[in-house]
């Protein structure tokens, strides 16, 4: 289902901004595989300035990485202006985004991984984790390292933590072996049927729908209309 969005009043745009982008063939949002993978994870990055997913608290939580690379990465604008649905629209990822193209930058980015999260040790559910620049880079090198990776080993788990620095939201990330984990969390490891159900169930579609242009030059019209 298409996200549903209402609007507000409209923002300051850069005075270079005088009317919307034409619209052209060529200016429609690409293939949802051409974002998935380390490559469009470090394409996009460089862009950005509910239950489904895993929620990171200033307490360490176990989780078990089941990709061996992001299934999904995406820069977002965010809208201020829309008042109901979500103010976050997906960026197209390439110089034809009309967002971008009226001067909008994009404010967020995620490389999106399917995790056995153990937020509750008794009951280890399926979550989506949308991982930022700083640890997906972390991620990668431990992915690419012969020795540490790949990340969905059988035999490797992480805990992952946050903590707040005046403004400054800092994520601490924690290789553990299979062997290690109840000793240092108190946590079981699965065995192999269990995590081969959780793969079953794994996510593979882009967390965040792209606009179309129809719905891309709506969006642009609305802000740039007096």
């Amino acid at each position: 289902m298409p996200e549903q969005r209402t609007f507000g009043r409209r923002r300051s745009l850069p005075a270079k901004t005088t009317s919307a982008p034409k619209e052209s063939p060529k200016a429609e949002p690409g293939p949802a595989s051409e974002s998935s993978g380390w490559g469009a994870m470090d394409k996009l990055a460089g862009q950005a300035g509910g239950d489904l997913y895993l929620k990171v608290s200033e307490d360490p939580t176990v989780i078990k990485i089941i990709d061996a690379d992001p299934f999904d990465n995406y820069v977002a604008h965010w809208v201020e202006e829309i008042r109901e649905g979500s103010k976050s629209v997906r960026c197209w990822g390439t110089s034809e985004c009309p967002l971008c193209g009226i001067g909008d930058k994009p404010k967020k980015f995620a490389a999106c991984f399917n995790v056995i999260s153990f937020e509750d040790p008794e009951v280890p559910e399926l979550r989506v984790w949308e991982a930022g620049v700083k640890i997906a880079r972390q991620l990668r090198d431990i992915a690419l390292d012969e020795r540490r990776g790949p990340l969905d080993r059988a035999d490797l788990y992480f805990t992952i933590a946050r903590t707040q620095k005046a403004k400054a939201t800092e994520y601490h990330l924690e290789r553990i072996r299979a062997r290690d984990l109840a000793e240092e969390t108190g946590i079981e490891p699965l065995d192999e049927d269990e995590i081969t159900q959780f793969v079953a169930e794994r996510r593979t579609e882009p967390v965040k729908e792209l606009l179309d242009s129809a719905e891309m030059g709506d969006l642009v019209k609305t802000l740039l209309d007096d």
